[in-house]
């Protein structure tokens, strides 16, 4: 039996930006922040609906995922996307993944809306299996986020809103 040599899979090189206005309540109008139990900012989201992600934020991609005599065993990511080089989930996984570390900690998204930005860039990025890892997320999706909030020992927080 072996384990990862690192903690994470995947780590943020640069910022990413979405746009998740279609997904916020209307009228949403707020700055708002979310940072670790350290003080680290991890999430943004402007009042005109951009959701940043800092780097270096660091995931595993879909998961489960578990180390076998170095070999990584678990939900696949996908073959490479032609225009972004990652694997074709990656980006999905990576905005999936900031949601639920801040859902219920102000973040103006349900579990469900977090779900369906999920499926909604696996789409954009012509994911083949996507409905499949949709129904998945949507029945397993609130045990993984507490794994996931354990792994990471901590929560996240809303840091303000204007």
């Amino acid at each position: 039996m072996s384990q990862f040599s690192v903690k994470w899979i995947y780590v943020l090189d640069t910022n990413y930006v979405i746009d998740l206005k279609p997904y916020l309540p209307p009228g949403h109008a707020s700055e708002l922040a979310f940072e670790d139990r350290g003080g680290r900012r991890w999430l943004e989201i402007s009042k005109d609906g951009k959701a940043t992600v800092f780097a270096p934020y660091a995931w595993d991609g879909c998961t489960p995922k578990y180390a076998l005599w170095d070999i990584v065993i678990g939900t696949p990511d996908g073959v490479p996307n032609a225009r972004t080089k990652k694997p074709k989930a990656y980006f999905a996984s990576l905005v999936h993944d900031v949601l639920y570390q801040f859902l219920g900690t102000g973040l103006p998204l349900s579990r469900a809306g977090a779900d369906r930005i999920f499926l909604d860039i696996l789409a954009r990025d012509d994911f083949g299996p996507r409905w499949i890892y949709y129904v998945a997320v949507r029945v397993f999706g609130g045990g993984f986020r507490h794994f996931t909030r354990w792994k990471r020992s901590y929560s996240g927080r809303m840091v303000g809103h204007n």
